[in-house]
């Protein structure tokens, strides 16, 4: 029970850092690189043990961290150099920070993103700060705004194939914001002119700039890493090909593809646009736009099938209508949420709309139910609510915190836990035993406190009833029943039974 507890606690641990977007990996997504020397402040063992629980946080992180650039749709912009000025210090970022200190008050950061904290930026900070951005051959810079829109920008440096490489990145959150009516092209001309001034400062052999979530719907085998070199898989709202890639097209073959906007630049890269503006990365014309690029730099492609793969993923931020069960609704919802567009919203939408639980069984009539045949009724009663529910939200209280306010969220939102986290599955013997009686004394608290019910405590949990009416409940049976296997805490959710009593009452 202990190793499961922990591991819990440090996939919910992982998640949160993700959300505040500090922590163990570089927040970029071609470059998540996992700080391992930043898990010592939290696992110091490197034992077998040790090792295990640094990969659950570390993976819980790079889930959460994607998920949320998904969720909220970003931006994202990533630019790729073979120059790594970070290596020759402060004075070598420079000429990147006059760039980034350009953008406009709607984009400009403010702040420098700590593992603990968040900085004032100032270039006077960032000098004195520059040391903790570095682990092993790794460098780190963020800077983020303060205000709205959520803006990043990653200065990043590593090595592939003992090859330096670096990149300077922006997100933006939420992508509505390139959306704005009257300001469209205005943002739009401001990124361009990001990528303008980047390249007469450092060298670049590749960038993009992208709906993050499209981007996570791509068939690219390659995008999560996007700083090696490539063949033409995809193209976006905003290409940048280096020499390299330039020389392979061919630059006249290159200059004349089909686009909004082709410009040469420094360094004999090349910057091209397939639509005026990001706004509509979606739409018939900009995936036609896409469709067309992508031919004619790659001609064996046809038209209609690439054209038929883009207006797949355009179909999924097309939403369907959620029609679930009422009894489980909150459940679905949040699982497909979780999920967002690039992790198959749409598909788990349209599934769980045909979804219906079996109807609750963990009941019989009043007149049925077997007189208490404990000792000390209130004893029994004082253990159920004292003790066991408690245990529940000593528990779960981290990952739940609906748990310690007692409300009726509380329980479709520990429904939906142990379901999205395989508590059904998972569990030893042991363990079972143990939560089995802490989640039924937790829906038969309920049942007593919100429906008024009251309990008749048996020896055996499984036959221990909380009377409403004329029926007779058994929280402790469905909680054995929530637990038995994978599927189980959504099929017999604490939810349904508490909402099928409350109807009856």
């Amino acid at each position: 029970m202990l190793r499961t507890q922990l591991e819990n606690t440090l996939r919910t641990t992982g998640q949160e850092l993700a959300r505040k977007s500090l922590g163990i990996a570089c927040g970029s997504m071609p470059a998540c690189v996992v700080q391992w020397h930043k898990l010592d402040e939290f696992m110091p063992s490197r034992g077998e043990g040790g090792m295990h629980l640094r990969q659950v946080m570390a993976a819980s992180f790079s889930q959460e961290a994607r998920l949320q650039h998904v969720r909220n749709g970003s931006f994202h912009l990533g630019l790729f150099s073979p120059v790594r000025p970070l290596d020759q210090g402060v004075e070598a970022l420079e000429p990147l920070l006059d760039v980034i200190e350009s953008l406009g008050d709607d984009l400009r950061p403010d702040r420098i993103l700590q593992t603990r904290r968040e900085l004032k930026y100032t270039r006077q900070t960032l000098r004195k700060r520059l040391h903790e951005a570095s682990f092993g051959t790794n460098t780190v810079v963020r800077l983020v705004r303060s205000q709205p829109p959520e803006v990043m920008i990653s200065l990043c440096g590593w090595e592939h194939d003992d090859q330096p490489i670096s990149s300077v990145e922006i997100s933006i959150q939420p992508f509505a914001f390139l959306r704005e009516p009257g300001q469209a092209e205005r943002r739009a001309g401001q990124l361009v002119s990001f990528v303008r001034a980047i390249a007469s400062r450092l060298p670049l052999s590749f960038g993009l700039g992208h709906s993050f979530t499209d981007l996570c719907l791509s068939t690219d085998p390659q995008n999560k890493d996007l700083s090696t070199p490539r063949p033409i898989y995809e193209t976006f709202w905003l290409n940048v090909y280096g020499p390299a890639m330039v020389q392979t097209i061919g630059r006249q073959r290159l200059l004349s593809t089909p686009a909004a906007l082709m410009e040469e630049l420094p360094g004999g890269a090349i910057l091209w646009l397939t639509r005026p503006t990001p706004a509509d990365f979606d739409s018939e014309e900009a995936r036609l736009a896409q469709a067309r690029a992508l031919v004619y730099l790659r001609p064996e492609l046809s038209l209609d099938s690439t054209l038929a793969t883009l207006h797949q993923r355009s179909l999924e931020f097309s939403p369907l209508p959620m029609e679930f069960d009422p009894d489980v609704a909150d459940i679905l919802r949040m699982e497909a949420d979780f999920h967002g567009v690039a992790g198959g919203k749409r598909s788990l939408v349209e599934r769980f709309n045909h979804y219906h639980p079996p109807p609750v069984s963990e009941w019989l009539p009043a007149s049925q139910a077997p007189a208490p045949d404990v000792d000390n009724v209130q004893a029994a009663i004082d253990t159920y609510e004292g003790f066991y529910a408690e245990q529940l939200i000593a528990l779960f209280h981290s990952d739940v915190p609906q748990v310690m306010e007692g409300t009726l969220e509380a329980l479709p939102h520990l429904d939906w836990h142990l379901w999205h986290m395989g508590w059904g599955k998972s569990l030893s013997r042991e363990q079972h035993e143990t939560l089995v009686p802490a989640l039924g004394a937790f829906l038969g608290r309920y049942l007593v406190d919100v429906l008024g019910g009251r309990w008749l405590p048996r020896k055996k949990l499984e036959e221990a009833a909380v009377i409403i009416g004329d029926r007779a409940w058994l929280p402790f049976l469905r909680a054995r029943h929530a637990l038995q296997n994978q599927e189980a805490p959504l099929d017999y959710s604490c939810s349904q039974l508490f909402r099928t009593a409350q109807r009856l009452a």
